[in-house]
């Protein structure tokens, strides 16, 4: 089977969390399952992880202006996922990241009881999650979440 190879596009996770950045970086952790290493660049701090061959990079202040009319400037942090490995020949590669970046917008929308945006290439909303996700999914509504 010999398909041509694509990249899944950057899909980013936005958060609206006005906590203390710590239990952000905690609960994604946590989450992932791995720590994030905290690199303070010039531009400010950063948190950076790898898992399942996808660069996982979390900050603040990422600067976007509302666009393609999505509202990036009603959320604090960005969770940047990119795929490390060009020559991926797994079928189903993109789907599975996709499915990542929905899981944690999910569990981080519960965790931290926040809005959650996830986004493909800056361009296309993939799923929205309320801040009151935790409370509908306790009490079994199990709303919360909004797929495109």
């Amino acid at each position: 089977m010999d398909a041509e190879v694509l990249m899944p596009r950057p899909t980013s996770v936005f958060i609206d969390f006005h906590g203390d950045e710590a239990a952000l970086v905690d609960a994604l952790a946590e989450v992932l399952g791995c720590p994030l290493v905290r690199e303070d660049l010039d531009v400010g701090t950063l948190y950076r992880c790898r898992l399942l061959d996808t660069e996982l990079v979390l900050f603040g202040d990422h600067g976007l202006e509302d666009d393609c009319g999505i509202r990036f400037t009603d959320y604090t942090h960005q969770l940047k996922l990119t795929a490390f490995d060009v020559g991926m020949r797994i079928p189903g590669y993109d789907r599975m990241y996709e499915s990542m970046a929905v899981f944690l917008g999910e569990r981080l929308s519960v965790r931290l009881d926040s809005r959650t945006l996830v986004v493909e290439n800056l361009q296309r909303t993939v799923a929205v999650f309320s801040a009151g996700a935790a409370a509908a999914e306790r009490a079994g509504a199990g709303a919360g979440a909004r797929r495109r």
